[in-house]
């Protein structure tokens, strides 16, 4: 056991790096200090640090080393150097998105098509004749080029194989969005014409091309072409919008910006920077770090660190933060001695600035949730939970059930079905509760169950992992009705709201309730699989609230004249357009409802003596 007193007595009290290595040599931490001693101790006492990788520490560490400097300033540069040579287990490493998006022109074929591709930066290109143009910030970036480019400038969408073989045109030619060169007879200096529009377009030459269009435009006009010269000049207007919307990047002090914006989820972490300059945005980057224990602070400012103290890195004037960090006047100061000028490092408040750090927020959000939607990340996440809640097989396929009613009418569930961490929408089913006590929750959740699991019997589509919406009470239930139908191997939960006598007590919301367990498990942020289940059981809320609101709006509409026999929505809809409600058909005589198309004299009769017997 590493005797951390003895250790700690030795520490000097003044600025310097510290580096904690484990019981094989191997490096733990490095961290930067004003006062030594004092920021060391923090680890070993009871109220200290909060990470739980300090908890380790006793069993891991094995000696600690220290390096003096004379400020901190320069602990803060001693500490990005050590980190970038030695790679600590503990501390935030700076792994760079290397492949980017881009869009992409083949220029060998005779029409080519726009397509997205991802490509390293760095690398050289094989393929010399593709054009290339970005690298986008995220695939909404490139969506919102494309949908620009499909709906005016004609190029085609469809693949090579469907473009040869297609025999006649597609909706996209009759929508005119295209000009069929897979079936039509399309020149290749027309269609060269939208290529080198589109060039134009997304190289940013935005003033030039409307030059460009407008001579044509006014060309066809003179020619009396006014169907294409009314496409010019939709053309036109969608890239002014386009341009006016990107006037938001301009600064009036033209200065270089490097805005950063961070989002969490659990101890994964996204990082975006957007990189301002001269006024205009020219591209951004996203960094991804996982397993991360730090605050955000803590990793905004390790992450600052590595990225600005290496070597041949283009400082700015600004670098715009979404929160402070410790040691930022320092960073500053160190900054402006590398860049021999002022770098400021600010944290907008208001106006301007805090609206473009909004948006780097927002990117950096969009970023995560794009990542997270590779199949590696979705296995990984449910391997997850299956280790946290002990299940047997993999939960490839999750339903979960709730039930919704108002004061017990109108009462509805609905069953919706994850596959693979991502909802699959066409497998959700919606029920009428049918043969149960208003407000019985559990009769409801029996019948529902029974229902749906019946019929799964013979078709063998059954889940990995049921979860109900509710307490111990439900999950009784859900169990009970599985082993008389003899599916007791089915893995099943409940998810319930917390509850608190402290109106004040926002913490974490949910609890999980697990059939062989006394004690609820606490849905904690930190842990993405557990926060999964969350969203799957809020996903079955919303989708039975959703049917419970459209079946409340269609009782509303039931008219007493449903209920006459022989009296169907044609002649309704005759009845009502003829005397526009039912107390006006009420005291009508039954000569005026003969005259009714589709109404005899025998029915106007029965519709007057049902009415009166239904007041």
């Amino acid at each position: 056991m590493f005797d951390w007193q003895k250790r700690l007595s030795t520490l000097p009290d003044s600025a310097g790096v510290y580096i904690m290595k484990g019981k094989e040599g191997e490096v733990l931490y490095i961290g930067k200090a004003k006062h030594l001693r004092r920021r060391v101790r923090q680890y070993f006492q009871e109220s200290g640090d909060p990470r739980p990788f300090v908890r380790q520490l006793p069993d891991l560490l094995e000696s600690i080393e220290v390096m003096l400097t004379g400020t901190e300033k320069e602990a803060l540069l001693l500490e990005a150097t050590l980190i970038h040579e030695q790679q600590p287990r503990f501390n935030i490493l700076l792994k760079e998105q290397q492949r980017y998006l881009y869009l992409r022109f083949d220029q060998e074929h005779r029409y080519p098509r726009l397509e997205v591709v991802r490509r390293n930066a760095r690398k050289p290109r094989k393929n010399q004749k593709e054009k290339l143009f970005g690298p986008y910030l995220s695939g909404y970036a490139v969506r919102q080029s494309l949908s620009v480019i499909d709906r005016w400038f004609r190029l085609r969408t469809c693949l090579d194989r469907e473009f040869n073989n297609r025999a006649r045109p597609c909706l996209e030619y009759q929508i005119k969005r295209c000009d069929a060169p897979c079936v039509l007879d399309v020149s290749t200096e027309a269609y060269e014409e939208h290529v080198e529009a589109v060039t134009m377009f997304l190289e940013g030459k935005h003033l030039e091309l409307e030059e460009e269009l407008q001579a044509r435009m006014w060309n066809v006009a003179e020619a009396r072409k006014f169907e294409e010269a009314a496409q010019y000049r939709d053309q036109i207007a969608a890239i002014k919008k386009m341009r006016e919307d990107s006037e938001q990047w301009k600064s009036q002090d033209q200065r270089d910006r490097d805005i950063f914006g961070c989002f969490r989820e659990g101890l994964l972490v996204e990082i975006q920077l957007l990189i301002v300059r001269q006024g205009q945005l020219s591209g951004g980057r996203s960094f991804s770090f996982s397993e991360q224990e730090f605050d955000d602070h803590q990793v905004l400012e390790n992450f600052l660190s590595a990225y600005y103290l290496r070597e041949g890195i283009e400082l700015p004037h600004i670098i715009s933060l979404p929160m402070e960090i410790e040691g930022q006047g320092d960073l500053a100061e160190l900054l402006t001695e590398r860049a021999g000028r002022q770098v400021t490092i600010n944290v907008p408040q208001r106006g301007r600035g805090k609206q473009l750090v909004e948006v780097a927020t927002s990117n950096a959000e969009q970023s995560f949730l794009e990542k997270q939607k590779t199949e590696e990340a979705s296995r990984d996440l449910l391997e997850r939970l299956q280790k946290r809640l002990r299940l047997e097989r993999f939960p490839q396929r999750i339903e979960c059930i709730d039930n919704s009613h108002l004061q017990g009418r109108h009462a509805v569930s609905a069953v919706v079905v994850f596959e693979g961490g991502y909802p699959n929408r066409s497998a959700y089913r919606r029920y009428h509760i049918k043969d149960v006590t208003p407000g019985d929750d559990f009769g409801a959740m029996e019948e529902i169950l029974t229902r749906r699991f019946k019929r799964s019997v013979q078709s063998g589509e059954l889940p990995d992992l049921l979860v109900v919406d509710g307490g111990k009470g439900q999950l009784q239930i859900a169990l009970q009705v599985l082993q008389d139908l003899g599916l007791e191997g089915i893995p099943t939960i409940g998810i319930a709201k917390k509850r608190s006598n402290d109106p004040d007590d926002t913490t974490f919301s949910d609890r999980i309730v697990l059939p062989d367990q006394k004690n609820a498990v606490v849905v904690n942020p930190k842990y993405r699989e557990l926060l999964l289940l969350s969203r799957i059981r809020d996903q079955a809320h919303n989708t039975a609230l959703e049917f419970h609101q459209k079946v409340r709006s269609r009782s509303k509409l039931h008219s007493v004249l449903d209920d006459i026999p022989h009296v169907g929505p044609s002649r309704k809809k005759a009845l009502l357009k003829r005397f526009g409600s039912v107390g006006k058909i009420r005291h009508a005589k039954v000569a005026e409802l003969a005259k009714v198309p589709g109404i005899s004299q025998a029915l106007a009769e029965d519709i007057l003596a049902f009415l009166f017997e239904n007041p």
